[in-house]
């Protein structure tokens, strides 16, 4: 199960990243990639002691997002971040303790996607309030 955890989380982003990277390139602006990330993907902040592939999976994928963004850092025309979404109820129940829907986290990720946008010098893992989060 492990295998297909990080194949999903971390390996399938690069792929997609990968096949985008011709059109990303023709902006006519800036181009943002921003990875969904998680706080079980901080090392640093690390509390948990389960769902150890979902952390694993979220850390690769913030390591991804560092390469990139030394990749691309020098250009100026794609910018990259990883991002922590706050705690949301993905399953959509209104008795789910998480505070946030799928639509309120969608509208939070859009204003912080539009403000980032141009921030080449900024911490590159952060989470919905923009805030700075540890790798």
């Amino acid at each position: 199960m492990a295998d297909v955890v990080m194949d999903l989380i971390a390996v399938g982003t690069m792929r997609v990243i990968k096949a985008f990277c011709p059109l990303l390139a023709k902006a006519p602006g800036t181009a943002l990639i921003m990875n969904i990330s998680s706080e079980a993907g901080s090392i640093e902040k690390c509390y948990r002691t389960n769902m150890i592939d979902y952390g694993m999976g979220k850390a690769a994928l913030n390591m991804a997002t560092m390469n990139l963004y030394n990749t691309f850092k020098d250009e100026g025309k794609v910018n990259i971040f990883a991002v922590h979404p706050g705690w949301i109820r993905t399953d959509g129940r209104e008795d789910n303790p998480a505070p946030l829907s799928s639509y309120d986290a969608a509208g939070i990720l859009k204003d912080l996607f539009a403000k980032r946008r141009e921030d080449f010098s900024g911490h590159r893992f952060i989470t919905n309030e923009d805030v700075d989060y540890p790798f």
